[in-house]
């Protein structure tokens, strides 16, 4: 056994140690030539090597060369080799994730509806950290020991605060390399640790309404018929002003519905549970011709008890009936294109067509005040009171007025006496109800008076004074045909950017901001209304069934535990907003739509590819007859789950896997111009082996059991050549601390070279024959001792 130790191999015990290619039935014994002649077949293999081991599938490659014949002896490797070809198959690990992460951030930016990636994108951006740190040892260039294994400690984000990291930066290498390589590991890393979460809330699709389709559509009436800035009476039907004549397009037509707000309000708590607080419901349902709306009410809009307002204010809006019709219309139309197009919106759990910009709707603000006339000769000037949210011209005109009983903030009417108030026609057992045009002068903002006279119940007659606001506020509406719901649909609307409307800068504005409904001149509604008393009269019209008025019919079934101002104030409001939608009532939607013919149906029905992609609009119409007719636009969108960078999260995600694809086609481009490429030091393994095969160095001492100070991390490091025993062939070696540079250049790794040959087997054999001793080498100290 001695003998065998002491035992030196002879030159041709080297030269058979060191043999390339061996058949696998050949004997070790036999001397084979040591440069081998390669042929196409070993050609092939070293490519396939190639892309096996840059997929991580090095057991494959040694499996196939068992299967060809091969030996499995170790051979002589290029270190780095300049092979296009090569350079590309080394390249291909980045196929795999770069295509997923550029597919998830595509279909979620062009929003694609519906209905384990992590391991090899870290995988990945090793072999660009790597594929930097050889390129910079391979030109003799130094790096920090702390960079050499960065490409295997991606995954752990401690290694943004270790000493490897901190070392870098500390080192005495060119400012311009430690920021590339600081900047790089720290991008590595954290894309290391992100692009996994990332890749996988882009896999998440959201449930969200998804463009379907846009189109413009017109209705044959004009603006100011649809809009108008004030209302005479002259266009409604003397039959509007007594029921059964009472029809659809009448202004009190379903003055039942604020009936029915009235008796949900007072039976919405029980009894025994009721607060002085009216809880209220939130809109009651009104039809058109073809479409179901909402009649909104809100109240008790002012909370600032101190200020002299009326507190139970209330305010009104509704969809106007005619746009609500003509969008009932292009929703059922937009369910016809459906089944006559390629589009994946059948899955749909809901569709909503929606009118943006363009529309406007009424929106009503009432208050009133309780009042009384003492007797028939009462000459006293009544004064009517100004809600919250009027006219800054009128609130400085506003005057608690001497001889008035209301605690508001009021102005004082001289063109009507509280005696010509008791001429007011009906029995003065119920309730009845005096319109009051009133001048725009005091009165900036508000649309009519009126007087309510209550029931006559002694020598004094009780009278509520009622300020009447009303204006065409833009919203937009939407109307849902969900497959869920069950027969016509159901339009809702809400303000139209309110808060590019309304100023913050009251409480008032900050409490309405949100609102559905809301009231604050000059800003909101754009358009106010002047009504005259001969419209007005059309919202009390006689109802000989009750043989009652709609003023006394919807009186009589008032609020409970509130005065009867709170029940004139919501009915007014109600009333007044349920009859100015209905204006335009006859209009229509118009033009021809375009159809495809449908082979299932065997007839031409709407063409919903071209409607989906809303390259234009689906109706059309004489451009002559039609210029003044309203023109407004309608968006779909149907509610499933879809892939978007709608969000915060979809679009920081995706800008992770956006800096992820840069790098990767940066190296990928890098590979394919210069053509450079290595498959040395993949692993940790290779590294040790590499370190193993190195001569040692005093710079190391004392660190075989750990490394506890940051001078070791940033001593330089440098991979250089060495000859071996015989000063013939080369092989490789890490080599610390300081170096020449014109020794680092004579022994830097050359490309296409083989290296392999067997190491120097100790300390002083080294210095004493490889290249770097005989050209200078230094073992100098980061302090600069030895």
């Amino acid at each position: 056994m001695e003998k065998k130790l002491d035992h030196k191999p002879t030159v041709d015990e080297e030269e058979i140690a060191s043999i390339q290619w061996t058949s696998s039935w050949a004997s070790v014994e036999k001397p084979l030539p040591s440069v081998p002649k390669i042929t196409r077949v070993q050609t092939c293999l070293a490519y396939v090597k190639a892309l096996f081991r840059s997929l991580g599938l090095n057991l494959l490659v040694y499996v196939l060369q068992h299967l060809l014949g091969f030996g499995l002896d170790e051979i002589p490797k290029k270190a780095f080799q300049r092979d296009r070809l090569m350079a590309l198959l080394r390249a291909t690990i980045h196929i795999l994730p770069f295509t997923v992460a550029m597919g998830e951030v595509i279909i979620n930016w062009r929003g694609y509806y519906i209905g384990a990636n992590e391991m090899a994108m870290q995988s990945s951006l090793a072999v660009i950290v790597f594929g930097y740190v050889r390129h910079v040892i391979f030109t003799g260039s130094a790096l920090p020991i702390g960079a050499l294994l960065s490409g295997l400690q991606l995954t752990q984000v401690s290694y943004l605060w270790s000493m490897e990291l901190w070392g870098i930066a500390s080192a005495k290498i060119p400012w311009r390399r430690k920021v590339a390589v600081m900047t790089l590991i720290i991008v590595a890393v954290l894309l290391a640790s992100t692009v996994g979460p990332s890749s996988a809330i882009l896999l998440i699709p959201n449930l969200n309404y998804w463009p379907a389709g846009s189109t413009g559509i017109w209705m044959n009436v004009t603006a100011q018929d649809l809009w108008p800035s004030r209302l005479d009476g002259s266009s409604i039907p003397a039959d509007c002003l007594q029921a059964p004549n009472i029809t659809n397009g009448c202004p009190s037509s379903e003055w039942e519905s604020i009936s029915d707000y009235l008796l949900l309000a007072n039976g919405k708590i029980p009894s025994q549970l009721r607060s002085p607080f009216l809880v209220s419901p939130y809109s009651v349902p009104l039809t058109g011709q073809g479409s179901l709306r909402q009649l909104i009410i809100q109240h008790h809009i002012y909370d600032n008890e101190t200020a002299p307002f009326d507190q139970e204010a209330a305010q009104a809006t509704t969809q106007q009936s005619a746009v609500a019709d003509a969008l009932a219309a292009t929703s059922a139309l937009w369910d016809i294109a459906l089944q006559n197009s390629d589009s994946p919106f059948y899955d749909q759990r809901d569709a909503v067509q929606s009118i943006v910009a363009g529309n406007f709707q009424p929106y009503t603000l009432v208050s009133c005040g309780a009042d009384v006339i003492l007797d028939q000769t009462d000459d006293r000037p009544v004064a009517f009171p100004i809600p919250p949210g009027s006219s800054p011209e009128m609130l400085s005109r506003a005057n608690v007025t001497t001889g008035s009983a209301l605690a508001m903030y009021a102005i004082e009417y001289s063109g009507l006496t509280r005696s010509e108030i008791l001429d007011t026609p009906g029995p003065e057992s119920e309730y009845r109800i005096k319109w009051v045009g009133l001048p725009e002068s005091p009165f900036n903002g508000t649309s009519i008076g009126a007087v309510i006279l209550q029931p006559k119940m002694n020598e004094t007659q009780g009278i509520l004074l009622c300020n009447l606001a009303a204006g065409w506020g833009s919203s937009s509406m939407n109307m849902s045909s969900s497959p869920a719901a069950s027969g016509t649909d159901v339009a809702s609307s809400s303000l139209y950017d309110p808060n590019s409307l309304l100023p913050q800068s009251s409480d008032y504005s900050r409490r309405i901001a949100d609102s559905v409904v809301t009231f604050e001149l000059p800003r909101f509604p754009q358009r106010q209304i002047s009504i005259s008393e001969e419209w007005a009269k059309y919202l009390d019209a006689s109802i000989p069934v009750l043989n009652t008025t709609v003023i006394h019919a919807l009186m009589g079934r008032k609020l409970n535990r509130h005065n009867d101002a709170t029940s004139a104030n919501i009915i007014l409001a109600g009333l007044l907003a349920n009859g100015l939608a209905r204006t335009g009532f006859d209009s229509q939607l118009q033009g021809k739509i375009r159809t495809a013919f449908n082979t299932k149906l065997n007839t031409s029905i709407p063409d919903g590819n071209y409607w989906f992609s809303a390259k234009g609009d689906m109706f059309q119409v004489d451009s002559t007859g039609s210029k003044d007719w309203v023109k407004l636009r309608v968006d779909s969108s149907v509610e499933g789950y879809a892939f978007s960078t709608e969000g915060f999260a979809p679009k920081l995600t995706a800008a992770v896997l956006l800096i992820y694809c840069t790098l990767v086609m940066a190296h990928a481009c890098y590979a394919a111009v210069s053509g450079v490429s290595s498959q040395s030091w993949n692993s940790m393994a290779e590294l040790v082996v590499l370190a193993v095969n190195s001569s040692s160095t005093m710079q190391l001492r004392n660190t075989c059991a750990g490394i506890s100070q940051m001078c070791v991390f940033r001593s330089p490091i440098r991979i250089l050549t060495s000859k071996d025993l015989n000063d013939e062939d080369d092989h490789l070696e890490l080599v610390f601390g300081h170096v020449d540079e014109s020794v680092a250049r004579r022994c830097r790794i050359q490309e296409n070279h083989e290296y392999g040959t067997m190491p120097h087997q100790s300390l002083e054999s080294s210095c004493g024959s490889c290249c770097i001793a005989r050209e200078g080498y230094s073992e100098a100290t980061d302090d600069g001792h030895a």
